[in-house]
């Protein structure tokens, strides 16, 4: 194979979990990410734990990240906290749970000033970066790819692309974008990718295909078959937990908007997900039939207690990091097998 994968979810605090799994996945490799994936991608949470990696960071650094700048983003975890009155004051009722202050100032700690188009170009074995949002003035996501210089995103600051792809609905406010090319100043009102996308693993299949089908490669011959193609492709797709506890029908048949409002984020961003690794599952482990561990998948279920994405509590984040060390004890052999594929 010759074309490897990373997709990582979004998910909020949660993030520390994909962190934590790749900081597994890191020592094993005993190399950086971005020297041995060829195209990583993340939405929200998993949109900065992307681009930190593209810049340098290792996910141990960005687990650090989470556990001390958490608080930052997510500063209390009540509706009726007196710190959203300014929020409030400036939107009313109806005003998003945190401010965007704090999201942009972690982001750009973590060193994402440059150019989405300048991201990798220091390094000829980095790999492809692509963030997935999502705009409504247009009513279609937005996929920032660095590769793409030609594209009205190339001057966008990696830093920016991160905080529109991780303005989820509810608790952040949308974010204005607006580009100024020779023909005409393009706007954009930017929110989370999750609502497409928030497990961006098809966007990154289908982008592979169409890199592999138009770039000539030693491996492959001219005008290769799909089977060929996705022969190429290996895809390590890493999650930020999902929630075992269902939701019974006797439970929910009545819900409301006050019912479904606490609960109503997680089914519009985990039903996508299912749905887009649904299809690169069969794509990748269907279509391409000689590589049998060209697809892993690493999400572990959590108790509903850890529904919440927005806790940045340090006993919150301790719990899911061991909940996601003993979940990782039961994937040694998955992971040896599938990097050794």
């Amino acid at each position: 194979m010759s074309f490897r994968i990373l997709s990582i979810d979004g998910g909020g605090i949660r993030g520390i979990v994909a962190a934590r799994m790749l900081e597994a996945i890191a020592q094993q490799l005993d190399r950086p990410l971005h020297d041995y994936f060829d195209l990583i991608t993340g939405t929200s949470t998993g949109a900065l734990i992307a681009a930190g990696l593209m810049v340098g960071k290792s996910p141990t650094e960005l687990i650090s990240l989470y556990q001390h700048r958490g608080r930052l983003i997510f500063p209390y975890h009540s509706w009726l906290s007196p710190q959203r009155l300014p929020l409030l004051l400036k939107y009313g009722l109806s005003a998003p749970k945190f401010s965007d202050r704090g999201l942009i100032e972690t982001v750009r700690s973590v060193g994402l000033d440059m150019p989405l188009a300048e991201v990798g170009n220091d390094s000829a074995a980095a790999a492809k970066l692509m963030i997935v949002s999502y705009d409504t003035v247009g009513r279609s996501p937005v996929i920032f790819k660095s590769w793409r210089h030609e594209e009205w995103y190339a001057t966008v600051p990696l830093w920016q692309a991160c905080v529109c792809s991780a303005v989820a609905p509810t608790y952040f406010p949308a974010q204005k974008l607006q580009i100024s090319t020779p023909q005409q100043v393009l706007k954009f009102s930017m929110i989370d990718g999750g609502v497409g996308a928030n497990n961006p693993v098809a966007c990154a299949v289908a982008e592979a295909v169409r890199l592999l089908r138009s770039t000539a490669t030693g491996t492959l011959p001219p005008q290769p078959s799909m089977d060929r193609i996705v022969n190429e492709i290996s895809v390590l797709s890493v999650g930020t937990g999902a929630l075992s506890q269902p939701l019974p029908w006797r439970e929910i048949k009545g819900w409301g908007l006050l019912q479904w409002a606490p609960h109503i984020v997680d089914v519009i961003m985990e039903a996508p997900a299912d749905i887009h690794r649904y299809i690169a599952e069969q794509i990748v482990t269907q279509a391409g039939m000689e590589q049998p561990q060209s697809y892993l998948r690493l999400q572990p279920e959590l108790d509903q207690k850890f529904g919440a994405i927005d806790n940045a509590q340090p006993a919150y984040l301790q719990q899911l990091l061991h909940e996601t060390d003993q979940y990782l004890a039961t994937q040694t052999a998955n992971i040896q097998a599938f990097l050794t594929a």
